[in-house]
């Protein structure tokens, strides 16, 4: 499996210790920091990352990132930027790396010391992503270019823009883009065209691309997830593929798509897909085979957040809806939570650390919440 951040091995406080083993109870909304929303389609699309005793979040209202209190959601730490920040956060022991909508990239020191910045163009919208070896930081950008910086100094390493495709020239792509996969010693790439385009980690060159998204929005926004050799690779609109990596061959089809990344769980002794569909569908699927064990319908046409595996079910959420609980074994409901006037949906992946939820409105709240 490859992650898309790193972060400290920070323990967990006390407070928080356990496990989300049972449907939460609420603890405390926050306005997040900054202006607020301001346009009709607003959304926050930065996901938190909580470390230690601190929640590391960018804000669609505001030009920096923040490293708020776990305990109350207070402003504990401000990491300026030119640009809104409206990515995830790449937390290292030492320092968080992000990007804004001006299409700057910056280092800070945790303590708040300023490192480094880049500037490039396109907004930031996917987390950093991080070497093996610590020394090289990839950075997307919503115009299908991908940048490798050195991780101490920010200077380019290398640089890749995907062509665009001209038959779509008169139409809207969407305001997004994954992170930077890496697998073994090739960094995998998902582009507005649809296409899956495999670099060399070393040296940015191009290895092979293969077609993959179809339909009106053939985007690839939703993270590559890699098993062995095998990659798992979602347009937009559709299909779900499973790409053999040595060979480019596609293994299996399966015509839905996803906004948001599949999550891989274990069943047994099988690789199970959780796919979030972008027609508000959850599904299993087997890794294997591409075979679906279930579906569970939100009851909403927006697309879902990727999923989050705890012992209490699947935590997903979705940009039309609510934050709920899914039993992995059947697909059945297990929790649903709601504040209909104040949500407004959720667009960002929640997250989970010991007993805690935290998770981003659209709305421009910060909500917690604790399993009992």
């Amino acid at each position: 499996m490859t992650f898309l951040f790193s972060a400290p091995l920070d323990p967990t406080p006390a407070t928080y210790q356990g496990e989300f083993d049972d449907p939460p109870v609420f603890h405390y909304r926050v306005k997040l920091p900054g202006k607020g929303p301001n346009a009709m389609a607003h959304s926050e699309w930065s996901g938190p990352v909580i470390v230690g005793e601190y929640i590391y979040l960018g804000s669609a209202g505001a030009k920096a990132l923040f490293a708020l209190s776990r305990r109350d959601g207070h402003k504990v730490k401000r990491y300026p930027a030119d640009g809104t920040v409206e990515g995830e956060a790449l937390v290292t022991d030492e320092h968080v790396y992000f990007g804004d909508t001006g299409g700057t990239t910056y280092c800070y020191q945790l303590d708040g010391t300023f490192v480094w910045r880049f500037d490039s163009s396109g907004p930031v919208l996917a987390a950093p992503t991080l070497t093996a070896d610590g020394s090289r930081v990839l950075v997307t950008t919503v115009d299908d270019l991908v940048m490798a910086l050195d991780a101490a100094t920010g200077t380019l390493a290398w640089q890749y823009r995907s062509k665009r495709d001209l038959t779509r020239e008169a139409e809207l792509t969407l305001y997004d883009a994954p992170p930077a996969v890496i697998a073994g010693d090739l960094v995998l790439l998902g582009f507005s065209s649809g296409t899956l385009t495999a670099l060399d980690l070393a040296t940015g060159e191009e290895q092979w691309k293969r077609a993959i998204g179809e339909g009106r929005y053939p985007d690839i926004v939703a993270a590559p997830v890699v098993i062995g050799t095998d990659a798992y690779v979602s347009g937009y609109f559709k299909p779900l593929v499973a790409v053999d990596l040595p060979s480019q061959n596609v293994r299996w089809r399966v015509d839905v798509g996803a906004a948001s990344a599949v999550l891989p769980i274990m069943q047994g002794d099988r690789h199970v897909l959780i796919q979030p569909g972008s027609d508000g569908k959850l599904r299993a699927i087997v890794a294997l085979t591409g075979a679906e064990l279930w579906t569970w319908d939100s009851g909403t046409s927006g697309s879902l957040t990727e999923p989050v595996e705890t012992p209490a079910g699947l935590l997903v959420a979705s940009t039309e809806g609510v934050i709920q609980l899914v039993d992995p074994d059947d697909g059945t409901l297990v929790w649903r939570w709601d504040e209909d006037y104040e949500l407004e949906g959720i667009s960002a992946r929640p997250a989970v650390n010991g007993r805690q939820l935290v998770f981003v409105s659209n709305a421009g709240y910060l909500y917690s919440m604790l399993s009992p």
